[in-house]
Order: structure tokens, then sequence, then C-alpha cells
């Protein structure tokens, strides 16, 4: 497996994103409670990277909305009993995001308790719930009036090719606003229960050297990258990483 040029510090990543596009989503890794804490800890570093690039913004996936069920503004870390927002990791990324006096936004779709709990695993409620956010995300730019916006979306939501059925919210977005964003995809080395992918091992010793110069974390354009990443569709950049783990 040859190792190619072009890996980019996280940072680096980030603004180049956003002198490409004025929206640039990025994902954290996460199944069920579980979540790759590393994905969130680049969170960080990237709403750093988007402040000195001049972004304030940041439309959350895991916000819930205001009492007035608007998409915000937010400025408070919302008080959870449990769940996403109730992990320390996620809390520091939000309160990275608005000790720099950035405003948060919530897109989430509004779901309501289904009749039959079976309903919310169908194709079409996940793809109700894809196109809601896509729209969601377009009354925050709206009442953003356009500025930069950092997007964290979780897994695949961000991805802009929809597939057979599904039809993610990243597709969705870029035809509702016209706008393509820069999508970063976090997940691609997270090791997934039950899954056996020896590819990812052989990929991670063929670059680490490359991965040891950034910390452990680097980016990378899509078409840019090595086999198999080059084939990753539906997205502009990846982090791939040695701290892969679920907990």
């Amino acid at each position: 497996m040859a190792v190619v040029d072009g890996w980019w510090s996280v940072e680096e990543l980030t603004r180049r994103g956003f002198a490409q596009s004025p929206v640039v989503m990025a994902n954290e890794a996460h199944n069920g409670l579980a979540r790759c804490i590393r994905t969130r800890a680049v969170g960080v570093r990237m709403i750093e990277a988007a402040h000195q690039a001049g972004v304030r913004d940041l439309a959350m996936e895991a916000l819930p909305r205001p009492e007035d069920r608007t998409p915000g503004p937010i400025w408070a870390v919302p008080e959870v009993p449990g769940g996403y927002l109730a992990q320390p990791d996620m809390r520091r990324l939000i309160t990275t995001a608005l000790d720099l006096g950035w405003t948060l936004w919530a897109y989430e779709a509004d779901i309501r308790p289904a009749g039959d709990p079976a309903e919310l695993l169908t194709m079409e409620f996940t793809n109700w719930r894809e196109r809601e956010q896509a729209q969601n995300l377009c009354q925050v730019l709206a009442k953003t009036q356009a500025q930069p916006l950092l997007v964290w979306s979780g897994n695949s939501h961000a991805c802009q090719e929809a597939g057979d059925e599904w039809v993610p919210m990243g597709h969705h977005f870029r035809a509702l606003s016209d706008i393509d964003p820069f999508v970063i995809d976090q997940t691609v080395t997270v090791a997934w229960p039950g899954q056996s992918r020896p590819w990812a091992q052989d990929l991670l010793a063929a670059i680490h050297p490359a991965l040891a110069r950034y910390g452990g974390s680097a980016g990378i354009l899509r078409e840019q990258a090595p086999a198999p990443l080059d084939g990753r569709t539906g997205v502009d950049a990846l982090v791939v990483s040695t701290d892969n783990a679920l907990t």
C-alpha cells in the first residue's frame, strides 16, 4: 500500500474547508451512547481553527431546540440528566465554542414519540429526519445571515451522496441551499463493533509516519487519499487517526 503526500493537520484542513465553502460539516462517531472520544477532541481543534478563520456559529445535531421550537440562538450549555450532552467530552466541545463567543444552533428534526416505536426504525422515518435536518439548517443560515457555519453531525448524516433508498441530510442540504458544503468524515477508521476490517490496520501501518508527525490524527482530501479511502463517496476530506476506540 503506497503512502501518499497531502496530509494536513486538523487545523489546516478546517481552514482549507472554509476557504472553499461557507459551510463546513464535520462528524463525530457514536454508536448509541458509546462514542469515539477522539472525534470530539478533534472537534475542539476544528472550532479553534474555524475561529481563526472568522467563524462564529456552530450548528449541532445533538442540541435540543429552545422552548419556542426555533433553532436558536443558544448561548449556554444545556443542562441535561443524561445522553450525549451530559458526556464531558461533548460538553468540552460546546464550552470551547461558547468561551470563544460563538452562537449555537439546533437543527435536529422535531421528533415526537411514535405510536409504534418500530416506525422510528423505518427508512421512511430516516429519510424524513434527514430532510428535516437539512431544512432546519437552511433556517439557521437565514438567521445567521449566511455567515460561515460549522455543522457538527453524527456518523454519516453529512454525506452528500444518496444511496438506493437512503437520502442523507448532506444531499438534501446541497439541493435546498445551493451551497456545496465541505464535508469532513472522521469515522473511516473507527473500530465499529462487529466489523472486521483488516484493511484499516494495513492502512494505519502504512501511514503511521504521517500520523505520528501530526500527533496521531491527520486529514487528507479524498481525491488525494490512498486506497481504499479514495473510494469514500459523498465527502471532501477525511480525518484518519490511530485513536479509534468506541467507549
